[in-house]
């Protein structure tokens, strides 16, 4: 059986773009990318200009993956203040066999593309927090 890798759309990697360009005022703002079954591409699902952990967990759906990028405030130990460009996979244990394959099969793809770093892994939308993805940051910069 072939590996099916979809396509991205092009205004999803303009709007990433985007954000990652943007130095918001806002702690967080977000864009959700989502896999367009039928057409095997990746679309946008939503975008946030300023949101919290939260009610992105509340955006999230409870039984199909999504690809997250988050442009977050970040306040260094030392007072720096950086703003990384964040991508989150969250793969929600309950999504049926053939999206988790299709997500997974175009998850390189998107990181390429849309040059992002490493996928930070989320299987459940309620561990979303700051705590989580501070704690995931630390990890990486390690």
């Amino acid at each position: 059986m072939a590996s099916v890798t979809c396509t991205i759309q092009q205004s999803v990697v303009k709007d990433v773009e985007k954000c990652r360009l943007s130095n918001p005022n806002a702690d967080m703002l977000a864009y959700i990318a989502k896999i367009d079954v039928t057409n095997k591409v990746v679309i946008k699902d939503d975008q946030f200009e300023e949101i919290s952990f939260e009610d992105l967990a509340d955006e999230l759906p409870d039984d199909t993956p999504r690809y997250v990028v988050l442009s977050y405030k970040l306040l260094h130990g030392d007072g720096r203040t950086s703003y990384p460009l964040v991508f989150i996979y969250y793969l929600p244990e309950t999504s049926k066999p053939t999206n988790r394959m299709l997500y997974a099969s175009t998850l390189q793809l998107f990181s390429k593309e849309l040059h992002l770093s490493d996928p930070l892994m989320l299987s459940d939308k309620n561990d979303l927090s700051k705590q989580w993805l501070e704690d995931r940051l630390s990890k990486h910069s390690k």
